[in-house]
């Protein structure tokens, strides 16, 4: 079941958030490997009331921001453009426990995150990964995102640039 978490889920949040980091490193993937995303990033996407988690007999196995407005890191993007400029949605923070990949949980989480959308009233949803995260780049080809660029992250450490997709759908 996807729902919206609570602070109360933050242990769990975190214990994922260091799995997926692990996982990465092992996949020689650059990304989560540094201070972000920290733990404060994670509180204030549940204040915000746009953190989700997918919980199975009482164990969070999957996670996703679901974050509205202007992504400042998406204002500037290189060897590309957006393919609109409309109101979106941005994906964050998509993570599955390495025991239930494979199994569809990422993409019951997208799905998720249209529908978010759609309640919303928006039709148009932004998302980044590292150029090395094959499982994510198809993940999202897979679901009908575009690769329309790269981005540079808010300064901190390790390699910054992402590559930048989107994907529209009719009102």
């Amino acid at each position: 079941m996807i729902r919206l978490a609570t602070l109360s889920d933050l242990d769990q949040i975190w214990a994922l958030r260091l799995e997926t980091s692990a996982l990465l490193k092992l996949r020689h993937i650059d990304q989560w490997q540094h201070q972000n995303p920290s733990k404060e990033t994670f509180i204030n996407d549940i204040k915000l009331g746009e953190f989700f988690v997918y919980e199975k007999e009482g164990i969070i196995i999957g996670m996703i921001a679901i974050k509205s407005g202007i992504e400042k890191t998406y204002l500037t993007i290189y060897d590309g453009a957006w393919g609109y400029e409309l109101p979106y949605l941005t994906i964050h923070r998509l993570a599955v426990k390495k025991a239930h990949l494979g199994t569809n949980i990422a993409h019951e989480l997208l799905v998720y995150a249209e529908m978010v959308a759609k309640d919303k009233r928006i039709n148009y949803i932004r998302i980044d990964t590292y150029f090395t995260n094959m499982n994510a780049i198809k993940l999202f080809k897979h679901h009908g995102y575009l690769l329309r660029g790269w981005i540079i992250l808010e300064p901190g450490e390790g390699d910054l640039r992402r590559l930048a997709f989107d994907k529209k759908w009719k009102d």
